[in-house]
């Protein structure tokens, strides 16, 4: 799908649950991320709530956010590429920094890896699926 299609998917925290299934809710003042500055809730089925803060946004790249947990400060950025109109690849990154943040990244990161490869496999249906059926804008 092209890069536009997916930044729409990624940015509509109501369309979250379809394609990144551990998130339960989100308690935000609006349903799109539309520039930095955003801040909303998320509460995934496990564990409890943190507030996520979004730090960097561009129509069709991605955002960027961090989070807040146990005196650590987690760093995540969905990233987009654009390959011609028709096409971009995404990337999911997560750093997590504090006091114990290499270790906690160490022992976190097979299990996110995988769980970041089932959301960007859903993520990439969903957008190809709204944008075959021209659901989404193609700007």
């Amino acid at each position: 799908a092209p890069a536009a299609v997916a930044h729409a998917v990624l940015t509509d925290v109501a369309a979250w649950r379809l394609w990144s299934p551990h998130v339960a809710h989100v308690d935000a003042a609006t349903e799109v991320i539309d520039a930095a500055g955003w801040t909303g809730l998320v509460k995934p089925w496990f564990g409890p709530a943190t507030r996520m803060d979004v730090t960097w946004c561009e129509p069709g790249r991605g955002i960027r956010w961090t989070s807040h947990a146990a005196g650590h400060t987690l760093e995540y950025a969905d990233l987009i590429t654009p390959h011609g109109d028709q096409g971009c690849t995404v990337t999911m990154t997560a750093h997590v920094s504090g006091p114990v943040g290499a270790l906690v990244e160490a022992v976190a990161t097979p299990l996110s890896a995988y769980g970041q490869r089932r959301r960007l496999a859903r993520l990439a249906a969903l957008s190809e699926y709204l944008h075959r059926r021209a659901i989404v804008y193609a700007a």
